[in-house]
């Protein structure tokens, strides 16, 4: 009866077809809304994290694991397997590949800030996208670097012929439109 007084607000009398129309209505629309926002919260976290990059998942062995390598270059330390190297023994150097003046000074300066070591930074050849190259060993370093950059640039390995400029760095950032 309670159920009955509530749908209706009144007492004795059937809910009109309307109201229930309405009732069932309103509840569909709330879970349709509510089925859209999981959907675009599903979709988003995939645009934003496709699990391919990172220090995480790449392959390299369980976390922890004991195994010490040497990488070679010119910061070469020695470190436990699944370590990234702070800062300080990473050497930057920022390419200006966008056309905008100062861009590369900009970064390389935020970057230093950030306790990275920097080497001069130059023009390079326009190119649409930022990229963060990265000499072999120091993979999650880039990684690391390319969310210090921010705007999601592409991580790759160094290019055989490196860029102008990048012969003493262990990551490039070139700087896209």
């Amino acid at each position: 009866m309670t159920d009955f007084l509530l749908t209706t607000g009144r007492r004795g009398r059937r809910p009109s077809p309307t109201v229930l129309r309405r009732a069932v209505s309103s509840a569909a629309r709330g879970a349709a809304l509510v089925g859209l926002a999981v959907l675009i919260g599903i979709v988003l976290l995939q645009v934003v994290d496709d699990g391919t990059t990172g220090p995480i998942g790449d392959g390299s062995g369980p976390p922890g694991s004991a195994t010490t390598t040497t990488e070679p270059g010119p910061t070469s330390t020695t470190k436990a397997a699944g370590e990234v190297r702070p800062p300080q023994q990473v050497t930057v150097v920022v390419l200006n590949g966008s056309g905008r003046p100062g861009a590369a000074t900009a970064q390389t300066n935020a970057l230093k800030a950030k306790g990275y070591q920097t080497l001069t930074p130059a023009d390079a050849t326009r190119r649409e996208g930022t990229v963060v190259y990265y000499r072999p060993g120091f993979e999650r370093e880039a990684a690391a670097l390319a969310t210090a950059v921010g705007g999601n640039p592409n991580v790759e390995p160094m290019p055989e012929t490196p860029p102008p400029g990048a012969e003493d760095a262990d990551c490039v950032v070139i700087l896209g439109l």
